[in-house]
């Protein structure tokens, strides 16, 4: 009479994913109810309704705007709905992402095959996109409105928005390259695709913004002092 042999309930219970690395623990895991086409196409549509929201706030401006500062109200506008929204769902749910079926929840679950750590709490990931989703969405927010209003606040705004995005950007990269990638699908569509290009934009844009920032503060500064400097020697 042979023995039944017995598998240990965790070994049963195990869920296959197709995350990396392999032997990534998510127990809860079910797959999203969206393919990749239709994830990236709504997040695509819904970067496009920002865009046209801010087309039509820009129509609204106090004054006039340059071709640049219309850009980078659409930029802000973008970015303080991915922060606040995408973001900020995932701060309020990454425990139990993985196996949520909401649109939402599909969309990190596409993401992630560039960084599982979206889908296993890791505590660096929640804390920082924590802060991002309140501090760099109210920012950003609150560059957009100044540009709009054509308000001083623009700049310091901006400079702060832009320096948070900067810094949270370079730090969440460089900590998963500091452990050999390991969280990253090998694909070139997910390596390359999805963790450089989709993250990209957040290096180049907020430098750039950073330059503009400093030298439009420091003119501003420069012409406060010589102003102040007339009125001593008067």
């Amino acid at each position: 009479m042979s023995a039944v042999v017995e598998q240990p309930v965790e070994a049963v219970k195990e869920v296959l994913h197709p995350y990396y690395p392999r032997d990534a623990h998510l127990p809860h895991y079910v797959a999203s109810q969206f393919s990749m086409n239709e994830s990236l196409a709504t997040l695509g549509s819904a970067i496009l309704v920002l865009a046209v929201v801010s087309a039509f706030l820009i129509s609204k401006a106090r004054t006039p705007l340059s071709g640049k500062d219309k850009l980078v109200v659409i930029w802000m506008m973008v970015c303080a709905g991915i922060h606040i929204v995408l973001e900020g769902y995932f701060s309020f749910n990454h425990g139990s992402l993985a196996g949520k079926q909401t649109v939402l929840a599909d969309l990190w679950r596409e993401y992630a095959h560039s960084d599982s750590r979206y889908l296993t709490s890791d505590p660096f990931t929640v804390i920082m996109e924590g802060i991002t989703a309140v501090f760099d969405g109210s920012f950003a927010a609150l560059t957009a409105y100044g540009i709009l209003a054509d308000s001083p606040i623009r700049h310091p705004a901006q400079l702060i928005t832009s320096l948070a995005q900067l810094y949270g950007d370079v730090l969440y990269m460089a900590t998963n390259y500091m452990e050999g990638y390991r969280y990253t699908n090998p694909h070139p569509m997910y390596f390359y695709g999805y963790f450089v290009l989709m993250n990209l934009p957040w290096i180049v844009i907020p430098t750039y913004l950073i330059i503009d920032s400093v030298k439009s503060i420091y003119r501003g500064m420069l012409i406060a002092q010589r102003a102040t400097s007339t009125k001593k020697t008067n």
